[in-house]
């Protein structure tokens, strides 16, 4: 009866709104992918595969972590003034870093070269996403943070529509130009369209003063800790197109990986969509381990079912899902699919719901040193693994990783809730 109750509360507070834009957000990116399979070749998709790869690799410290600390401080607040003040604070420090991001991309495209040929140049067409990227992102966490769901999932629908809608109509005459200036176009239409939802609160902007020194100090250092706890785990996901690329400098692979790596890491979406919608309430009763252990048991038993089931029906059809979704072309990505549907249910039962529920609880060293740990431990195998048994040997080494990180994670959160 408990649970029914606590299930009703959550569709009525707005969980069917995130859950549904988000849904949608991962049904478009597949089109995406569908689209760009057809209309570039395999190599060229491989070469923008692989850009993008490096771009998210500079952006694993977006904003030093600032949005983060929005959510976290912003939901801690019942007043808004306060929330606002972070939320300020936030978009000063985070857009300052970010021009950094830019600035380095920038450098690094005009005095190296990436192994993948051909993908330097559309790295440096992307250079100026870190820009758009942190003045989104802290408009998605105030919005959060105020438990104003319908317009977060509203916000987040726009972005992704307008995106899709870039790739296939720019995409489709200008190629891999027409591609990147639709993600442009669409981040700067939701930007707008974000800045009109939050247009009351902008308007307290110059009567609203900074932080005091010493709540700078502690926003600060949970930004940095979580920034790069982040960083590392974001890079659990990303380093294994990298080293792919590294070592087996061949578009073609790059593509086949790149692929099989999609459905599985976009599965994800089930548990963050969850996560999403319930991390301010986390964060709210942040120091109420009764309360968080009840909520987080349940969502740990319903996962379980549900990213079993799933899990199974993509590794028996995995042959069918590739071939109707990326094409016979990408026929050798079976392999690679079905390792990483295993490391899908890992990492969306265990992996995030513990990690996001310690942040909440401001345990973010706990995160920290759990990515140090199985990020070093992750390089390693990559590249002992790749060197081996090719890119079999990346899909590997993630479930490995995704298994270890999850051990880990289980016995402290244990630890932390008695």
């Amino acid at each position: 009866m408990e649970e029914r109750a606590i299930i009703k509360k959550a569709l009525k507070k707005g969980i069917l709104q995130i859950f549904s834009a988000t849904f949608f957000n991962k049904i478009i990116q597949f089109g995406i992918m569908m689209f760009l399979t057809r209309v570039l070749e395999k190599s060229l998709y491989g070469k923008l595969s692989y850009a993008q790869t490096i771009l998210n690799i500079f952006l694993v410290l977006d904003g030093l972590g600032m949005a983060s600390s929005s959510l976290q401080y912003g939901s801690m607040q019942k007043m808004e003034d306060k929330k606002l003040s972070y939320f300020k604070y936030s978009v000063k420090i985070g857009s300052i870093f970010n021009a950094l991001i830019a600035l380095a991309i920038i450098i690094y495209t005009r005095f190296f070269v990436l192994p993948v040929k051909g993908s330097t140049e559309i790295l440096f067409y992307f250079a100026l996403i870190p820009i758009m990227t942190i003045f989104f992102n802290e408009i998605q966490m105030l919005l959060r943070a105020e438990f104003k769901n319908t317009q977060y999932s509203i916000l987040t629908v726009v972005n992704t529509a307008l995106y899709f809608i870039g790739n296939v109509t720019l995409g489709k005459y200008f190629s891999i130009k027409g591609i990147v200036a639709g993600r442009y176009i669409a981040y700067i239409v939701s930007i707008v369209v974000g800045i009109y939802m939050i247009r009351n609160q902008l308007k307290k902007f110059r009567i609203i003063k900074y932080p005091e020194t010493g709540e700078k100090k502690d926003f600060l250092k949970y930004s940095i800790v979580t920034c790069f706890t982040n960083a590392t785990s974001q890079l659990l996901i990303m380093l294994d197109s990298f080293f792919v690329g590294l070592l087996i400098p061949n578009s073609s692979v790059v593509a086949s990986y790149t692929v099989s790596a999609v459905i599985p890491t976009n599965l994800t979406f089930i548990p963050i969509a969850i996560m999403t919608f319930v991390y301010p309430y986390f964060a709210r009763h942040w120091n109420d381990k009764k309360w968080i252990k009840d909520q987080y048991s349940i969502f740990i038993k319903y996962l379980f079912i549900l990213n079993m089931a799933i899990t199974l029906v993509l590794v028996i059809f995995a042959p069918y899902i590739v071939e109707i979704v990326f094409t016979k072309q990408y026929s050798d990505a079976v392999t690679n699919f079905r390792i990483l549907s295993i490391g899908y249910f890992i990492a969306g039962t265990f992996k995030i719901p513990a990690g996001n529920t310690l942040a909440s609880m401001k345990f973010v060293k706990a995160n920290f040193y759990n990515s140090a740990i199985t990020g070093v431990i992750y390089i390693i195998l990559n590249v002992v693994l790749i060197s081996k048994f090719g890119s079999i040997g990346a899909s590997i080494s993630t479930v490995l990783i995704y298994g270890l990180s999850s051990i880990m994670f289980s016995v402290y959160i244990r630890k932390v809730l008695k």
